[in-house]
């Protein structure tokens, strides 16, 4: 009886895992666009920022973005306040180090905006952003940025080139660039970094796209990916939601001919950690861009035409996603154009579009939680860090006291210290203590919570 009863408990949990309801929610007051936010990047649940490019395009019945944008959330995206307007760019990437301290790439292309520089530095949140000064062989534009630790920062483009890596070792005080062209001689896109020498980058060599590694920190790069059909194709956006599950959505660049006809179109997956990769087929004859995954099975990819499909099986069938509210096209209204979306930490999932869509697992697909229900308990950053790093956490109720400590890998008590009495809600505190390079855990206690996480201090 025993045994039948675990069983069907077991069979319980997973019916629930399976079945459990994915929403894409927009809060009331999420800004929107005629065209779309290519990027969005939180430092934490509740600090985040998005961009929105100058856009003049006329094959496609939108108005145009008149000016570059930023936009900041101190409320995990419950409200946003315009902290830049008015900037002729096309604003493509962020990525911030801290609440002031951040990165904002331009696609610089001259058939749409004049600015040439290709990329910010913002020191104060957004609101006043200088340019960065590249040694040569200089970045044509920024299309991606990887915020690794607090003082490592990639950046990489452009897609059409020229095909430029810069790094910074010290927060962007000065940075290193790398021509790429021997490996992606069309150009980079995008990239995803474990550490500040472990990370891959994705772009187009000559016909075909390609994903390279690098554990060096980019001093080589082995190719772990090539395109087996020649088809003027590149990997547009690469997503890991575990060490090793990952995937990559794969633009067909024929599209944007006048009369590209009827096409194929693949993603990519690894299950090895980004060793190898193998293509899937995906939807024919469909632009793919944003991609990203929840967990190793359920994910989406979004692309220009205005639908996003999803996946509960790890890619291997897909279909329409009707919670971004888009069902058919054309439409009068701005499309999702799903460029970018960004986990942060276990739960928390966004969506860049024509507005900034966030992931909710609930029983209501109608349920448009506020401000109060956001409850991400507890999270550091950066992680991995340097010298110090941020612990945030959510006390669910007033507790009499709240204890911090850390611990080794063996479970040995490395640091205590008592925070006092606080009272329900979100809270945040800097750990600077010395520590040896390695993995780490922290915990925070209270009378009526507990959680711990793991934490990496880099060399």
């Amino acid at each position: 009886m025993k045994k039948l009863l675990l069983f069907l408990g077991l069979l319980c949990f997973i019916s629930v895992n399976l079945f459990a309801q994915y929403n894409w929610v927009v809060y009331p007051n999420t800004p929107n666009t005629p065209f779309r936010f290519d990027d969005v990047y939180f430092i934490n649940p509740n600090q985040g920022w998005l961009v929105e490019p100058i856009v003049l395009i006329t094959d496609i019945p939108l108005t145009a973005s008149p000016f570059g944008r930023v936009y900041e959330t101190r409320n995990g995206g419950v409200s946003w306040t315009l902290v830049h307007d008015s900037m002729p760019s096309y604003l493509r990437s962020v990525g911030f180090i801290d609440s002031l301290h951040g990165f904002i790439g331009n696609l610089a292309d001259k058939t749409v905006t004049a600015d040439t520089v290709p990329m910010y530095y913002t020191s104060d949140g957004g609101k006043t952003l200088t340019p960065v000064s590249f040694p040569s062989p200089r970045p044509g534009g920024i299309c991606g940025i990887s915020v690794v630790t607090d003082s490592v920062v990639y950046a990489y483009g452009r897609y059409y080139g020229p095909p430029v890596l810069a790094k910074t070792t010290d927060a962007g005080k000065t940075w290193k660039t790398y021509d790429m062209s021997p490996y992606a001689s069309i150009g980079l896109i995008d990239g995803w970094f474990w550490s500040k020498d472990t990370g891959f980058i994705t772009g187009q060599n000559g016909a075909n796209s390609v994903i390279l590694h690098t554990n060096d920190g980019g001093a080589t790069w082995q190719t772990v990916y090539t395109a087996t059909r020649n088809d003027t194709d590149h990997v547009w956006k690469i997503f890991f939601p575990s060490r090793n599950i990952g995937y990559g959505s794969i633009e067909y660049t024929g599209h944007f001919n006048s009369s590209p006809g009827s096409y194929n179109t693949y993603f990519v997956k690894t299950t090895d950690g980004g060793k190898t990769w193998v293509e899937y087929p995906f939807i024919p004859n469909y632009d793919e861009e944003g991609c990203g995954f929840i967990n190793d099975t359920v994910g989406w990819i979004g692309g220009w035409s205005g639908l996003s499909y999803k996946t509960i099986n790890g890619g291997n069938s897909w279909s329409l996603d009707s919670s971004f509210g888009i069902s058919s096209i054309p439409e009068t209204q701005p499309l999702p154009f799903i460029n970018r979306f960004r986990k942060f930490g276990d739960s928390l999932f966004y969506a860049s579009g024509n507005t900034i869509y966030k992931l909710m697992l609930n029983n209501s697909a109608n349920t448009i939680p506020t401000a109060q229900t956001i409850n991400t308990s507890l999270t550091n950053f950066p992680n991995p860090y340097n010298t110090q790093t941020t612990i945030l956490y959510t006390i669910p109720r007033t507790s009499s006291f709240v204890a911090f400590e850390v611990y080794d890998i063996t479970g040995r008590k490395l640091f205590t210290q008592s925070l006092g009495a606080q009272t329900a809600g979100t809270h945040e505190m800097t750990y600077s203590q010395p520590l040896a390079p390695g993995e780490y855990y922290y915990t925070i206690t209270t009378d009526n919570f507990k959680g711990t996480r793991k934490m990496v201090v880099e060399k």
